[in-house]
């Protein structure tokens, strides 16, 4: 027995292209930087191969079909702070080989699926080109089994087709000693991004993402109940049970589809998400699945990543016949297939649902039913066909493909063996074995006719027996208006929704109920949680999947002391990152130019070199090496630092003067801060990001205000205040400070930049001329901010639906904007914010103000011509407290910092004249 499965690739030569990465590459590269080397990023297939041809022919086809497709030579890097592929003109390829005919026929299987798991889960590394590799294994003169491994970021299922169909063309002919005669590709891979690209600047993801928030809107978090405590951070252990289905299932399937006209994989997701719902006992089912992608006959012939994940979401009432099932299932896919062009992290960024390390966004169990992708075909003297393979790593809790083989029907259901036992997936397959039985001989019967094995109807049922007891024991008590009950890691937590308590504040209302409920119900609770109401799905039920129980409190204890070789490396990072000659441990990183890209870059400095995940506010509140080094030594030991409130984010922790709280402008205050005559104390509150914070609900513009002033108090107890904001942010400040003022506290004033008054705004389109000139001069600024790469040119588009009736998007590729402006730095999340906050401001009319505002307008905001001069402020503030000052460009933008000094002086002047400059 030979082997010889190591072998590395060569160096490649040079660079010949250079692309963006398509949506699902992004999303590979962002999986693969969180957990370097992921192994369920491996795509593995195996084929099986009869009849005589030479090993080094087949290694041959493999080397052809890499110089044909420029993917397979494709290497991803970091520039300029943002992923790109690179193509490089040449990369070696080397089969290797494993000779296994002396092992007895009886157990060389087992030894094919050792080496296959073995060539899987080796990782890639996604900075090398020819992320492919493959071995041959030889079982007998006229048999061997070919294995081979691609990264997700240049395959897909259909390339297997693909791959497949030129390995066979191209080995035949070196078989024959001729030459491959394969058609030439019309397109490459990096063809097709720069075309997605595109399309995504042409606005179409506004109304495809629209389709997605309403369809997902209020849904749970779909998932079964595990047999093991789900770990804190997700795994990627996986094992997979078969199970063959009957030699008829085909043409039953084919014949029931066509019966219910629908397709059979509509069919099967039907009757996939019946099972579910009898699995679980929940009537609101999601999973996921995958599209093709390849709209266009020109994709078919290339290899490639082309597929996109659709979120499939059902109603699943017990009662409902099968057949009704079906036609809800026909409207869900056809819905789901219409509007296909979304990519999936895109919807997760859109909807922005609760971030969770130990879960997949939005999906946590996936189903595809479909026809294997390789086709069985003889090229010559040998045959390919397609056999079983594996996954490297577990995407899903759960994962099911019905695939119909040239062999017959077979299911395959992948599960998370951190999860799930053996037993418990085989009953999951053997469920939805049962309900395509039930289909094919009843179409009317109800769903609850699904025949539901008995391992999967005791499971659970203690533990929701325990979660219901403690409910109704919460619900005894006279101050609980409703609760409900989470299972945790090791034991139960509660949430409740109170009654009137009286005198009894909030936050003793725990432990009164400990106290007066002695049910042994409660004996497993970990403790209470009280929330005003519940979050709820779009049936009223409580939405259990959005509750999370509070991280349980850390003992403090006294920081660490500073390692002297880690702050001289972090001294090393910060002038490397930053191109600084001298960085003492005092250096301020944000004083010396950092932004946003460069904070990314020195977080994965640490990460590498320690070992330890920080984000970037953490960078924002330790900022020079000294405070990090000590943050990254007390991670590294495991030390617990004091709790902070995420919400506060101390930029500038000393300083003179009146201190400066931002709302939200972060880069903004910070700059504002550091650029007068001396730097003062600089923070910045917020109250969402990401997966924390409030909910973006109905609640009125001034309820979110008083929510900042609650979070500005906290930063600051005392007054006098000294509040900033620009944009929509500013309508927050403003809005705030009154809350504050009402509130008995002393307001030295509040600073905003190019804020309208929203009732200003409304009024604007009564006056057509007025209106004209605005939304002409809001597009020559935003044009001279992409020209300027200060604005993305998809950006720009998104805005505007005139653009596209100007053929601008014609003009931007033309003048080379698309490729060469650079992206903003504003996240998903924050535009989603953003937008739901903008929504409410725009309803919302300020009552009259009395206390010191100035208002910085620049050049971005029309004025002359009719136009008042404060954008309609001067009705609402009192004429002695109002300011306005006309600069030409204020902006903080990565490493940019234009007319920051001038804001400054601008705004000391403003206190000076207020009388609010002494410190506080």
């Amino acid at each position: 027995m030979s082997e010889d499965r190591h072998s590395q690739p060569a160096e490649a030569t040079e660079l010949v292209a250079e692309f963006p990465l398509s949506a699902t590459q992004t999303r590979c590269w962002f999986l693969d930087r969180m957990q370097p080397g992921n192994p369920s990023l491996n795509v593995a297939v195996r084929w099986e191969l009869r009849g005589q041809v030479q090993t080094a022919n087949i290694e041959r086809a493999f080397q052809h079909v890499i110089e044909r497709h420029e993917i397979l030579r494709t290497r991803f890097v970091e520039k300029d702070g943002a992923p790109v592929q690179q193509v490089v003109a040449d990369v070696p390829f080397k089969l290797d080989t494993v000779d296994i005919r002396t092992v007895p026929e009886a157990q060389q299987m087992a030894r094919v699926s050792d080496i296959a798991h073995e060539v899987a889960e080796r990782p890639f590394d996604l900075g090398q080109p020819g992320l492919i590799r493959a071995t041959l294994i030889r079982l007998a003169a006229d048999r061997a089994i070919l294995t081979f491994v691609v990264h997700q970021s240049c395959f897909d299922g259909a390339s297997i087709r693909v791959l497949g169909h030129e390995i066979g063309t191209a080995a035949q002919a070196f078989e024959e000693g001729r030459a491959p005669d394969l058609p030439d590709l019309p397109l490459q891979y990096g063809d097709f991004a720069l075309w997605q690209q595109d399309y995504f600047a042409s606005g179409v993801l506004e109304e495809e993402g629209a389709y997605w928030e309403a369809r997902l809107k209020d849904a749970p978090y779909f998932e079964l109940e595990p047999d093991k405590p789900r770990p804190p951070v997700k795994t990627t252990s996986v094992e997979q049970v078969n199970l063959d289905l009957p030699e008829d299932f085909g043409p039953r399937l084919a014949a029931a589809a066509q019966a219910a006209g629908v397709s059979p994989f509509t069919y099967g997701c039907a009757l996939f998400s019946a099972a579910l719902a009898r699995a679980s006992g929940r009537d609101d089912v999601l999973f996921g699945t995958q599209i093709a992608g390849r709209l266009d006959s020109d994709l078919d012939p290339m290899i490639g990543v082309f597929i996109n994940n659709l979120v499939l979401r059902f109603s699943a009432p017990a009662d409902r016949p099968l057949s009704a099932q079906v036609a809800e299932a026909k409207q869900v896919v056809e819905g789901a297939l219409t509007h296909q062009s979304m990519p999936f992290n895109r919807i997760v960024e859109r909807l922005n649902p609760r971030r969770d390390p130990s879960r997949t966004p939005l999906i946590s169990v996936n189903f595809n039913l479909q026809q294997v992708f390789m086709e069985t075909k003889t090229y010559g003297t040998f045959s390919l066909r397609s056999s079983p393979s594996h996954a490297p790593g577990a995407i899903y809790d759960l994962d099911l493909a019905v695939m119909g083989r040239p062999s017959g029907w077979q299911m395959n259901l992948e599960y998370s063996t951190s999860l799930f036992d053996r037993e418990t997936a085989q009953a999951l397959a053997e469920l939805v074995r049962g309900a395509f039985e039930t289909a094919f001989a009843d179409a009317e019967a109800p769903l609850s006719a699904i025949p539901l094995p008995a391992l999967l109807a005791e499971r659970g049922q203690d533990d929701r027996r325990r979660i219901s007891a403690a409910e109704h024991a919460l619900m005894r008590h006279p101050m609980v208006r409703e609760a409900a009950v989470i299972r945790t890691e090791d034991a139960l937590h509660a949430f409740v929704v109170p009654q009137a308590t009286g005198a009894l504040p909030l936050d003793e209302l725990p432990q009164k109920i400990m106290d007066e409920s002695p049910d042994a119900a409660l004996a497993d609770l970990t403790g209470i949680s009280i929330v005003a109401d519940f979050p709820r799905s779009s049936t009223g039920a409580v939405n259990r999947a959005v509750l999370a129980a509070p991280k349980r409190s850390a003992k403090q204890v006294r920081s660490e002391a500073m390692d002297p070789a880690m702050l001289e490396a972090l001294q090393d990072d910060f002038a490397e990152v930053l191109g600084a000659e001298t960085v003492t441990p005092a250096s301020h990183f944000f004083d010396m130019g950092g932004h946003s890209v460069l904070v990314l870059r020195l977080l994965t400095k640490i990460r590498d070199r320690w070992g330890v995940q920080l984000d970037v506010t953490q960078v924002y509140e330790h900022s020079t090496p000294a405070d990090l080094a000590r943050l990254v030594s007390a991670r590294r030991s495991h030390a617990v630092t004091p709790a902070e409130d995420w919400r506060i984010m101390r930029l500038r922790k000393e300083g003179q003067g009146l201190p400066l709280i931002a709302v939200n402008n972060a880069a903004t205050a910070l700059a504002l801060g550091t650029a007068g005559s001396a730097p003062r104390q600089t923070a910045c509150v917020r109250i969402f990001d990401a997966g924390r914070g409030i909910a973006l609900d109905d609640r009125p513009f001034e309820e979110i205000a008083a929510d900042y002033a609650q979070v500005i108090r906290k930063a600051q107890p005392e007054g006098p205040y000294l509040l900033y904001g620009n944009c929509v942010h500013g309508n927050l400040a403003l809005e705030a400070a009154r809350v504050l003022r009402r509130d008995g506290a002393e307001i030295a004033g509040v600073v905003m930049k190019d804020v309208w008054e929203p009732s200003y705004t409304s009024d604007l389109p009564k006056n057509p001329k007025l209106n004209r000139q605005e939304k002409w001069h809001g597009l020559r600024s935003r044009l001279r901010a992409v020209r300027a790469g200060e604005m993305s040119f998809s950006a720009l588009l998104g805005m505007y639906s005139i653009t596209r009736k100007l053929g601008i998007l014609q003009l931007g590729t033309r003048l080379g904007l698309i490729e060469r402006v650079k992206r903003s730095d504003l996240e998903e999340d924050q535009e989603r914010f953003i937008s739901h906050v903008s929504r409410k401001r725009d309803a919302y009319r300020p009552a009259p103000v009395d206390f010191p505002v100035l208002h910085v307008v620049t050049g971005i905001t029309p004025s002359g011509g009719g136009f008042s001069p404060s954008i309609g402020w001067e009705k609402i503030i009192a004429p002695e407290k109002l300011k306005t000052v006309r600069l030409p460009k204020v902006l903080v933008l990565r490493d940019k910092r234009v007319g920051v000094e001038d804001m400054a002086r601008e705004m000391e002047r403003f206190l000076g004249e207020t009388g609010a400059q002494a410190e506080a």
